[in-house]
């Protein structure tokens, strides 16, 4: 098997069997300056459908102080202003007119939005909102993987960064539109029930077959199905206590100067007093999915474990030990100050419970049987094609420090070109396995002809740190709608965010600092043809 490229329609003749195609060419809207003009002054604030007005959207929308022009520069704010108005007319094209679910109720959504929590997803739910009925609720549904022996009994529910930057960014959606009906569709798969799929998930992504890939189709594809549970308002306040008290502590078993945060600012960690945290002065390690801090002085900008990785090719064309950062490898022995200070600051740790109610796994909400709920919504809107378009991924970070704005932009274009044949066709199967409907509002025709038009400094600043640099054009955006928590939020991909690589690689590595994303996986005998005892 093989992906068929897109933008081509084939013909097979049954006759004779010979095959022939014709190629599609791309119309682009040559009028997108003329409709980026003025987007929504009082007058123009587009209407809900047969439905009053939305008050409290539009008095968000041209709230002055949702505009913090301190942060981004005058052309920054032009180019979000047009994105803006762009980036809504490709929600309202894609829900408008969204068919209601089987039971034809308008109690039940017939739009759902793949809700991380993250930027990506908060804007599209928060565009949404003014398209659809306040009739209609809209499901919000965020996945969470987990290990079975971590929640026996189902007597606790999992913790993952995705779910903990779900909730915070779903009390804010509950607070800024108190009008809408949102339903927090918290879908909670413990590991064994990914095994039970695995065969066909496989057949699904076919022809991927990477360790990665299965990941990210399986996130899809539980996400699709929407089987979980009504989120619970006790379980969202205690998750926001948590926040407001400390930072949010993972519970991995793993050494105490890996233990990072779950959730990550820009500026820091949310903690009560409203400061950065001691930690926020410490870059975050460029390797994509780890959320350890970076070493002062690292060549690498990277933690102790990642530093070895990126030391490793180097050692094995050199035939010996390259040991070319000084901070993770000091001569003699000696260790920095910095380096010291990072231990002494371990052991502090070590001696320093977690916070109660975060980071651990939390009780399951009372009577939580009778919360059970599969969204019938047909539509699903994904948030798809954001970060390759406005270097989103720690990886385009390590990209401009290697070759500048000109080796990231070539970098981007190569991503927005085989996005459609590397991730739309994996993602699609798995959602539409469900009945389904994937929409793509980021990958518009209008939106993504603006965003080739933008200077790339305009879509994202990388001399900005993380949460703040990236995506920099549309965390502007965010912030002109009101939606704020967000907007620092640092990116973790999916399959980190939703812990299905962390439950999935030990399951199949042992550990996930033995895991590689690049491994295949056979059907039936696990990696690479080798059985593997789940």
């Amino acid at each position: 098997w093989e992906e068929i490229p897109p933008g081509i329609v084939y013909r097979l003749n049954t006759c004779t069997g010979e095959e022939t195609f014709l190629s599609i060419p791309r119309v682009v809207n040559k009028d997108i300056p003329d409709m980026t003009i003025g987007p929504f002054s009082k007058s123009e604030i587009p209407q809900h459908r047969n439905e009053p007005s939305n008050q409290s959207t539009i008095a968000c929308l041209m709230e002055p102080s949702c505009i913090d022009v301190t942060q981004t520069g005058k052309n920054v704010d032009v180019a979000a202003n047009g994105l803006l108005s762009l980036l809504d007319r490709a929600v309202k094209r894609r829900v408008a007119q969204a068919p209601l679910p089987k039971s034809q109720s308008t109690s039940d959504a017939s739009v759902a939005v793949l809700f991380s929590g993250g930027i990506d997803s908060v804007v599209l739910a928060a565009l949404s909102h003014r398209h659809i009925p306040l009739s209609q609720p809209i499901d919000l549904i965020n996945i969470s993987f987990f290990n079975d022996a971590d929640n026996e009994n189902n007597a606790t529910t999992p913790t993952s960064p995705d779910r903990l930057a779900a909730i915070l960014s779903y009390n804010e959606m509950l607070r800024r539109f108190p009008e809408r009906r949102w339903r927090f569709v918290a879908v909670d798969v413990p590991y064994k029930e990914v095994l039970e799929q695995e065969k066909h998930i496989l057949r699904l992504i076919s022809p991927l077959d990477s360790t990665m890939d299965f990941n990210i189709a399986t996130a899809f594809w539980f996400a699709g199905r929407g089987k979980g549970r009504i989120l619970g308002m006790d379980e969202v306040e205690d998750v926001e206590r948590g926040l407001q008290s400390k930072a949010v502590v993972g519970n991995d078993t793993m050494p105490t100067s890996s233990q990072e945060p779950l959730l990550r600012f820009a500026n820091g960690d949310k903690s009560s007093n409203g400061k950065e945290s001691s930690k926020a002065a410490r870059p975050t390690c460029i390797r994509e999915g780890c959320s350890r801090l970076a070493l002062h002085g690292c060549v690498f900008q990277a933690c102790k474990f990642c530093c070895g990785k990126f030391q490793g090719p180097i050692s094995s064309y050199l035939g010996k030990s390259a040991r070319l950062c000084p901070a993770h490898n000091p001569i003699n022995g000696q260790q920095s100050n910095s380096n010291g200070a990072r231990r002494s600051s371990s052991r502090k740790q070590k001696k320093t419970a977690p916070p109660t109610g975060v980071g651990k796994r939390q009780p399951a909400p009372p009577n939580s049987k009778k919360n059970l709920v599969t969204s019938c919504a047909k539509i699903l809107l994904s948030g798809v094609g954001a970060d390759e378009q406005m270097a989103g991924y720690g990886r385009h970070r390590t990209t401009y420090q290697r070759g500048g704005y000109e080796t990231l932009r070539a970098e981007l274009q190569m991503e927005v070109g085989r996005l459609w044949k590397r991730n739309l066709g994996r993602d699609d199967r798995c959602l539409s396995d469900h009945g389904k409907e994937a929409r793509f509002p980021y990958l518009d025709e209008d939106v993504m002809a603006y965003l080739e038009t933008l200077p790339l400094e305009e879509k994202c600043d990388m001399t900005r740190p993380l949460g703040e640099g990236d995506k920099l054009v549309l965390r502007k955006v965010a912030r002109m709608i009101g939606v704020v928590e967000c907007s620092s939020l640092v990116k973790r991909a999916i399959q980190f965010g939703s812990r299905i690589a962390k439950v999935s690689d030990k399951s199949r590595f042992g550990s996930s600092r033995k895991a590689t994303g690049q491994k295949k996986i056979v059907a039936d005998k696990g990696l690479d043809g080798a059985n593997v005892n789940h």
